[in-house]
C-alpha cells in the first residue's frame, strides 16, 4: 500500500484542496461585498442614489418638504434654485436664506440619472465657535421630468447624511461635546412659478 497523505496523519489532497478554496472563498466573499456595500459605480464615482421620473402633483400641499421656489424669494435671497447643464452631467442647487439661517444643497446628477455628487451645508447667525459639517449617504429623488430634457422641473427629495459637530470652546465650557450623528433633509423645488 502506498501512504496517502492522510494515512501519514495529513489531509488528503482533496480535503486540502477543499479548505484552501474554503479559506479563499471568505475574502472573496468579503470583498464583494465591500464593493456592493460601497456603491461604487464603474467610473470610480461613489453613487448616493438614482434619480427617479414620477407623476409629481399637489406641489403645494406637500408641507413636509422645505419648499425652493419663488415663494421663498426675498431681498436677502433673489435666487432658490439653480439648474445648470454640463455636458453629460446636470446640477441641481437648492438655497434658503432669511438673513438668520440658511442651508445650502447641490445634487449632480449623471446622464442615467445615478447621482454622483452631494454637498450640503447650513449656517445660523448664532456664533459660538462651534462648526458643522455634513457627509451625504444617499438621497431619495423624484422628478416630473428628465432634467436633460425638459427645463420645466419639479423634484421632492430626502437627503440622508452624517451630522459632524465640533463644539466650540464657550459650549465646551458649558459640557457640550464633539458628536456625530444621522440628520436627514427634505426638500421640494419647482422652476415655474405661481406667485
Amino acid at each position: 500500500m502506498i501512504p496517502t497523505r492522510k494515512s501519514c496523519g495529513f489531509y488528503s489532497q482533496r480535503n486540502h484542496s477543499q479548505t484552501v478554496v474554503q479559506h479563499m472563498e471568505k475574502p472573496i466573499r468579503l470583498i464583494l461585498t465591500l464593493f456592493f456595500l460601497t456603491n461604487i459605480n464603474c467610473s470610480g464615482q461613489e453613487k448616493l442614489g438614482k434619480a427617479k421620473i414620477v407623476e409629481l402633483t399637489d406641489y403645494e400641499k406637500e408641507d413636509f418638504y422645505f419648499p425652493h421656489d419663488c415663494s421663498m424669494e426675498s431681498d436677502v435671497l433673489d435666487k432658490t434654485i439653480e439648474l445648470n447643464k454640463n455636458g453629460d452631467s446636470f446640477t441641481i442647487k437648492n438655497i434658503a436664506n432669511d438673513g438668520f439661517t440658511g442651508h445650502i444643497l447641490t445634487i449632480e446628477l449623471n446622464n442615467d440619472l445615478d447621482i454622483i455628487g452631494v454637498e450640503y451645508d447650513e449656517w445660523t447667525d448664532v456664533i459660538d465657535g462651534s462648526e458643522m459639517t455634513f457627509k451625504a449617504d444617499s438621497v431619495d429623488l423624484k422628478l416630473n421630468a428628465n432634467p436633460f430634457n425638459s427645463k420645466e422641473l419639479t423634484g421632492y427629495y430626502t437627503l440622508y447624511m452624517k451630522n459632524f459637530f465640533k463644539a466650540g470652546e464657550f459650549l465646551k465650557k458649558q459640557g457640550m461635546k464633539d458628536e456625530i450623528f444621522d440628520k436627514e433633509f427634505s426638500g421640494k423645488f419647482r422652476t415655474i412659478c405661481n406667485k
